[in-house]
């Protein structure tokens, strides 16, 4: 307990660490029904992305890219894409399935050490949710800061229900948190303003986003 109370920060590191742990676990024991999940989001994303209509010769960096269907639809718009993701079995699917794509190792923590303004657009899928407010905020100022033109995320934009409220549960404690913060508020406070929502089903949405 003196340890505890002598040195907060070491304590708060050590916390961070075991749930970044978890989380790995959480996403490499979940890689065998992720099929389920890519047949409902990939047309979204396709869909998506089509609406937005970005230049194809915008490099894209999906971060926290799981099983790479999100990267693979920019891809097939023609962007250069590159995926990073800290499960080895969700990368593993990745590879297979989308070989054409650069997947790497890599946990949203280290964001901090990709240079400034290195790719035109950072995009993530139904990553943000999973995260506390906190590393939420930290890692939003990050992609805001890699980005030198858009940041493109799809997430809840409301609630998904009982069932979708039971996953989020085992997947963490963050959920609620998440949809009770408003997403034009969080996102400004990490350097980012909205330039388009665009809805994706009954709860959920993609935003096209501004680093300023």
């Amino acid at each position: 307990m003196r340890m505890q109370d002598g040195n907060p920060g070491q304590t708060r590191n050590q916390l961070f660490l075991r749930e970044r742990k978890k989380a790995r676990f959480f996403f490499n024991l979940a890689a065998p029904v992720y099929p389920l999940i890519e047949r409902h989001l990939f047309p979204r994303y396709e869909e998506a992305l089509a609406r937005l209509g970005l230049s194809p010769e915008f490099t894209v960096l999906d971060v926290a890219t799981g099983s790479g269907i999100l990267a693979a639809a920019f891809a097939r718009r023609g962007h250069p894409v590159r995926g990073l993701d800290f499960s080895a079995r969700l990368l593993k699917r990745a590879r297979k399935r989308f070989p054409g794509i650069d997947f790497q190792s890599f946990d949203l923590a280290d964001l901090v050490n990709i240079p400034a303004k290195s790719y035109a657009i950072v995009s993530c899928g139904y990553a943000l949710h999973g995260l506390s407010a906190g590393f939420r905020q930290a890692v939003l100022k990050n992609i805001s800061r890699i980005a030198c033109r858009y940041v493109v995320a799809f997430d809840y934009c409301r609630d998904g229900g009982w069932l979708v409220r039971l996953i989020e549960r085992v997947e963490g404690p963050h959920y609620r948190q998440f949809m009770a913060t408003p997403r034009q508020a969080e996102f400004a406070a990490a350097g980012l303003r909205i330039e388009k929502s665009l809805p994706t089903s009954d709860f959920g949405c993609a935003w096209l986003c501004r680093p300023e």
